[in-house]
């Protein structure tokens, strides 16, 4: 009975023992792993304010040199191209989004202000379209990138706003014309101008684009007879039948045109015209002309010299006072 008790006892004094040490070792795992969150915390936040001060303006400017000026005709293709040069730089999109705001821990003033700045680079403050206005109030009222995005979203996206900018791209289409024989880049603006009204929600139709591109073209001596074998109304079959003729044209160093020379032929030619037009005006003008008579005695015109009554004083040395 004693050896049983001892037995009995120690056997309850190891499982003791194991649970203490299994209690002990929770504790210290569930140690570790806070410190390994905490570390990992801190580093995210650490990385976080190495990347927004690695991102100043004129980092910011660089990457978003590409984007044109923002007008109020093409803000849906600036705010395109905005979002899409941004997703490279951390947390950016997020300060856009308003998730990183005044209140947020992670609110970097710096690296939003920069943000601000840039946005502000790429309004356009001069043209005929400018937005200057909206750079005026961003400035005036101190607006986050958030703020400022929402403000230049609000302005230029309304509906009265869409419809201005629909009839601007209309007007603008036609009255799009080719310089220097260049149709491809014709082409080029008449697609961008597509893109636009696309993003609008109210694209052109293709009857109105190849319309555009054919009277721009017809007349042309080196497009005529390749718009006449297009029999297909489309605007990128016209399209691809010019961009054709044209690479064929510039492959032949004689055949290709040269704006500078051209324009010399053009003046020279032009003032040729003028001198010849000239030389016959005083041609016909010579030969139409009555020839006038004129009087040697009197010196005046009307008369001859033996129709002339005027009285003359002979010098006695002359010959024309010897008689025969």
């Amino acid at each position: 009975m004693a050896g049983e008790s001892n037995h009995q006892a120690s056997t309850s004094e190891a499982a003791r023992r194991t649970k203490g040490g299994k209690r002990g070792k929770t504790t210290q795992r569930v140690q570790i792993d806070e410190e390994v969150t905490n570390d990992n915390k801190a580093k995210e936040e650490s990385d976080s304010g190495n990347d927004d001060n690695r991102y100043d303006y004129r980092t910011l400017a660089k990457i978003l040199e590409t984007v044109p000026k923002l007008t109020s005709r093409n803000y849906y293709s600036w705010c395109t191209l905005i979002k899409a040069n941004l997703r490279v730089v951390p947390y950016a999109t997020r300060h856009l989004e308003g998730k990183y705001n005044r209140s947020h821990p992670k609110w970097n003033r710096t690296f939003d202000n920069a943000l601000v700045g840039v946005l502000c680079s790429t309004l356009d403050t001069e043209g005929e379209h400018n937005v200057l206005h909206l750079l005026l109030d961003i400035s005036k009222n101190h607006l986050t990138f958030h703020q400022a995005w929402k403000k230049i979203e609000r302005s230029l996206t309304s509906e009265a706003a869409r419809i201005l900018q629909w009839i601007a791209l209309l007007a603008q289409l036609n009255k799009a014309k080719m310089f220097h024989a260049d149709a491809h880049k014709l082409i080029q603006e008449i697609r961008a101008m597509q893109t636009e009204t696309s993003l609008l929600g109210a694209p052109f139709s293709d009857d109105a684009l190849y319309a555009v591109l054919q009277r721009c073209t017809i007349r042309h001596p080196v497009y005529k007879e390749t718009v006449a074998t297009v029999h297909q109304v489309s605007f990128d079959a016209l399209a691809t039948a010019l961009t054709t003729r044209q690479s064929a044209m510039e492959s032949v160093p004689g055949q290709k045109v040269d704006p500078r020379q051209a324009s010399a032929r053009t003046a020279g030619t032009n003032e040729e015209q003028a001198y010849d037009a000239e030389l016959d005006t005083g041609s016909a003008k010579t030969a139409t002309k009555p020839k006038r008579i004129r009087c040697w005695v009197c010196k005046r015109h009307g008369h001859s010299a033996r129709q002339c009554d005027a009285s003359v004083t002979i010098p006695e040395n002359s010959p024309l006072a010897k008689t025969n």
